[in-house]
């Protein structure tokens, strides 16, 4: 479905094989050019819809002149070596973000780290096994392209008649940005702000210095001091009112830090036990995927509460514990 919603400025909804079941990328026209903020991920049909989309206003793969990344998740870069191809198109994306992408792409060393890393935290080997497979399925949906320029932190961007500033706010992703149009008060926002959801939150396994939380609401911080009238998500409708979402998202992970601070006593615990209680029956519902996010989010908090002195690590036989003070 592609919808306008500034004049030559179109949100465009595309599949995805996850239980929020689309994704939005957004595309902006000047003449015969189109500039694409996001792309995608590649699955079945989903670059056919992207075609059919923009031949509905006239425009074609061809037509994309540039392709500005938010950052490099599967589902929002994932079909940007496809169009790349058929388009010439420049790809612009955050250095930060890009350098991530490389590690994804280094296929044994990633699954190696991964292996480490997952098992420190608890997970039985079988799981750790599952998570392998998905994060192979993942990689898959990324074809490969080579970036153009690197996007610089408050730095302006033209294209036709539009200019827009590049805001980053890395803490869903390291290198994660949001393009903000000023003169329109438009936020294209990829993950950083969703209507409905807060955006999910992941250790970089590379990068034990990097604070997913701490970032995503310093992150907050910047996005909410900023003339914002409308807000366009990754994922979700469109929307306004970004202090009072802003809010909510605060509001959420506090108490969610507090809910994990509550399962915590004595007795030493792994990422993965606090985990599983944390979501409890409703695992039952969700794949591999759903537990495996769950898990990281579990971990970003409990490094928050550790940092906050609320809690204690130890290792025993290469596993981290967790009881409370």
């Amino acid at each position: 479905m592609i919808t306008e919603i500034a004049k030559n400025f179109y949100r465009i909804t595309l599949p995805m094989p996850f239980r929020l079941r689309h994704v939005h990328a957004y595309a902006i026209l000047d003449g015969t050019n189109v500039a694409l903020f996001d792309t995608g991920m590649q699955m079945p049909g989903a670059f056919e819809k992207l075609e059919a989309d923009l031949q509905s206003i006239g425009q074609s793969i061809k037509s994309i002149s540039d392709i500005y990344l938010t950052h490099a998740h599967t589902d929002h870069c994932g079909m940007s070596g496809i169009i790349q191809k058929k388009s010439k198109a420049r790809i612009h994306m955050s250095e930060v973000a890009h350098r991530v992408l490389l590690l994804f792409q280094q296929g044994e060393h990633l699954i190696a780290q991964a292996r480490l890393f997952y098992a420190k935290h608890g997970m039985s080997v079988y799981d750790v096994e599952a998570l392998v497979e998905e994060i192979e399925d993942m990689r898959s949906r990324i074809s490969q392209f080579a970036v153009n320029t690197f996007l610089q932190e408050n730095g302006s961007r033209q294209f036709g008649n539009r200019s827009f500033e590049v805001i980053f706010t890395p803490g869903h992703a390291p290198g994660h940005v949001c393009f903000f149009f000023r003169e329109e008060g438009l936020l294209i926002a990829g993950d950083h702000v969703l209507p409905y959801i807060a955006p999910s939150l992941s250790p970089n396994i590379y990068d034990d210095i990097f604070q997913p939380l701490k970032s995503y609401l310093e992150s907050l911080d910047v996005i909410e001091k900023l003339p914002i009238t409308t807000i366009h998500p990754g994922h979700g409708n469109s929307f306004s009112g970004i202090e009072e979402r802003i809010r909510e998202i605060r509001a959420h992970h506090a108490l969610k830090k507090q809910v994990l601070l509550g399962i915590l006593n004595a007795h030493p615990k792994t990422t993965y036990n606090v985990c599983s209680e944390m979501i409890g029956a409703a695992a039952a519902n969700w794949d591999d995927w759903e537990k495996f996010m769950a898990l990281n989010e579990t971990h970003v908090y409990l490094q928050e509460l550790k940092r906050d002195g609320t809690i204690k690590e130890m290792i025993t036989d290469g596993v981290l514990f967790y009881t409370a003070v």
